[in-house]
């Protein structure tokens, strides 16, 4: 199927790119947060459970990368909302 949206006439291929791109990046955050649940369960991980140090970054980090997927879909999507705070 990849195939045959590539070939078709006139398609902006940056823009698919962009777009594949921006689906990647929402859809990492819900991985990672079924790999979250899986350290923290008891039953499969017995005593390796994850210290809560542990849980308290993994959770910053699933935050950032869930505010970094959505503006970098925001940017893909409307490039011309963030012009105003480039300066120029």
């Amino acid at each position: 199927m990849a195939a045959a949206i590539v070939l078709i006439p006139g398609l902006p291929l940056v823009y698919v790119v962009l777009i594949v791109n921006v689906i990647a990046v929402l859809a990492m955050p819900p991985a990672l947060v079924f790999l979250f649940m899986l350290v923290n369960d008891k039953e499969l991980m017995a005593d390796m459970v994850s210290p809560r140090w542990a849980n308290a970054i993994a959770t910053a980090v699933v935050v950032f990368l869930t505010g970094a997927g959505v503006l970098f879909g925001v940017s893909v999507v409307a490039p011309n909302l963030f012009a105003s705070l480039g300066g120029k």
